[in-house]
């Protein structure tokens, strides 16, 4: 019987450890699109996701140091090295390209879909089971996305897009499929590996992926465009933005089933918007206000769930 207490008890932690990190990871990210708005301008999309990973990735080995040379048999390195280019390389690319065809809030919608596509991936493979409040949980915090982006400027705004607007949503669906499978498809590599190895793997594939790109787009011309508080939301992009919250979403899939960290991701706009109230005077509105209340309800449904993982 105490075996089953101190079992459960630490179940819990665990949970709770997996829920706080996620969390403040999602708010990082929240941060980061603030940081990202303010510093695209002065380069583009794939030199700026190439220099905020190649910044992450100097801090994940300055913290990891030797230890970042483990041995570890060759598909493994393989799938570490598939899931960072899709996660590291591909995500960032058909992201930014979305936006280039589609409305921003169209697009942060869609992203939005992507615990409910994690959830759905999770049990296909066999590693959570379809619960109804898991479901409505998931729903909940979309609900609150929706409620905080507000779809109608967004419809409104696609009469702009131009006669490629397919292109964007496969662009943006591209997204939600590359992050739905790293956070799946990770787990069992973040169980036998450090959460802080696999990302820094990961982010060195990512690197790897983008720096071609980066280099034809005139990676040289666009650096010297950076002005000094320019490099300063770099920075800010790489450590916290970087190393920071994706050290932490990776600790958080370690400890927790996919969907149950994914959800969270409903926290990324809703700090952005909280972010571009306080830094930039943007209004406090009471879609806002219930925005922020679907989403945490949501979230605590989605999470307060008993866990059931079997991993392959």
């Amino acid at each position: 019987m105490a075996d089953s207490h101190t079992s459960q008890y630490t179940a819990e932690q665990g949970a709770a450890s997996a829920s706080l990190a996620a969390a403040v990871a999602c708010i990082c990210f929240g941060a980061s699109v603030v940081a990202t708005r303010y510093v695209v301008p002065q380069t583009t999309p794939v030199v700026l996701a190439f220099l905020r990973y190649v910044i992450a990735s100097a801090c994940m080995f300055a913290l990891l140091r030797g230890r970042a040379l483990v041995a570890m048999p060759g598909r493994d390195r393989a799938q570490i090295a598939l899931l960072g280019a899709l996660f590291f390389g591909l995500f960032p690319w058909s992201f930014s390209a979305s936006l280039t065809h589609l409305p921003a809030a169209t697009v942060a919608l869609i992203v939005a879909t992507n615990p409910l596509v994690t959830l759905a991936l999770s049990v296909l493979r066999g590693t959570e089971r379809l619960s109804a409040r898991m479901v409505i949980g998931q729903l909940l915090a979309l609900a609150g996305i929706v409620l905080a982006i507000d779809p109608a400027r967004a419809t409104a705004a696609q009469s702009t897009s131009g006669t490629n607007y397919w292109i964007g949503y496969v662009l943006a669906f591209t997204t939600v499929i590359c992050g739905s499978i790293y956070n799946v498809w990770s787990r069992p590599l973040l169980l036998r590996y450090s959460s802080a190895l696999v990302t820094t793997w990961a982010m060195v594939a990512g690197v790897l992926l983008l720096a071609p790109l980066a280099l034809l787009q005139g990676l040289g011309t666009h650096t010297r465009t950076i002005s000094l508080n320019g490099w300063l939301a770099v920075l800010f992009l790489g450590t916290l933005g970087g190393a920071v919250g994706f050290g932490l979403w990776s600790y958080a899939l370690r400890r927790s089933t996919p969907s149950r960290v994914a959800v969270f991701l409903a926290l990324n706009p809703i700090s952005a918007i909280a972010l571009g109230v306080f830094l930039l005077g943007e209004p406090i509105t009471m879609r806002l206000i219930l925005a922020l209340v679907a989403v945490l309800a949501g979230i605590n449904l989605a999470t307060r769930m008993p866990v059931t993982s079997t991993e392959r």
